[in-house]
């Protein structure tokens, strides 16, 4: 059962660089050179200007178990994640990727030493109704969350909005609209975020 002691964070884009692995994907089997800012809708395959077959490839190659390996760790991130742990915290790891993409996921957070208490695979966008290996968000929404990390922006507005969770949002292409959530906080950096966790807790500094 989480607790008032549990932080929510999400996994792609928060604590791995998964947008700019699909960009090197993107170049290597389609030829196309996109820019990291030209990441403006939160479906990389549309932003790339790929056609539907091209998507359904692209989404296929990225969550191999080898490609998601290769994703480079977010330091800044993993290094606040330990803090928090050490100050009594519980990190509950939520991601949106499909659930056979778990045991390579696990395979990552031990590699990168991500410090977590559990790893829950959510059908954040209804991409897998009939997959048992991940939880709707009906039942996600039974659990309670201190605080939530996340670059989603629909992910951000539903646990503002129907789980009252207040919100970290991680400055992304994708997400610049305007929230107008006062549950939600946007940061430009995970040292800003890192100061700003409940409880002041926060990151320590460097000598």
């Amino acid at each position: 059962m989480a607790t008032l002691k549990t932080v929510y964070v999400d996994l792609d884009d928060v604590l791995c660089q998964a947008a700019r692995h699909f960009l090197v994907i993107v170049e290597r089997e389609f030829g196309k050179t996109i820019s990291y800012e030209q990441l403006t809708n939160f479906d990389v395959g549309h932003s790339c200007g790929l056609q539907p077959e091209e998507r359904d490839e692209l989404y296929r190659i990225v969550h191999r178990s080898d490609e998601l390996l290769r994703m480079e760790p977010v330091s800044e991130a993993i290094a606040a994640l330990h803090y928090w742990e050490k100050n009594g915290f519980e990190i509950a790891i939520v991601t949106g990727r499909p659930p056979q993409s778990v045991e390579a996921s696990l395979a990552w957070l031990t590699k990168h030493q991500v410090p977590h208490s559990s790893v829950t695979v959510v059908d954040k966008y209804s991409r897998f109704p009939n997959d048992t290996g991940a939880i709707p968000l009906a039942e996600l929404a039974a659990r309670q969350f201190l605080w939530a990390v996340e670059d989603s922006l629909p992910m951000a507005q539903y646990l503002a909005g129907s789980m009252n969770v207040p919100v970290a949002l991680i400055d992304c292409p994708w997400n610049r609209s305007d929230e107008k959530h006062s549950q939600i906080s946007r940061y430009r950096s995970w040292e800003e975020l890192a100061a700003a966790m409940p409880g002041k807790i926060g990151l320590t500094r460097r000598s």
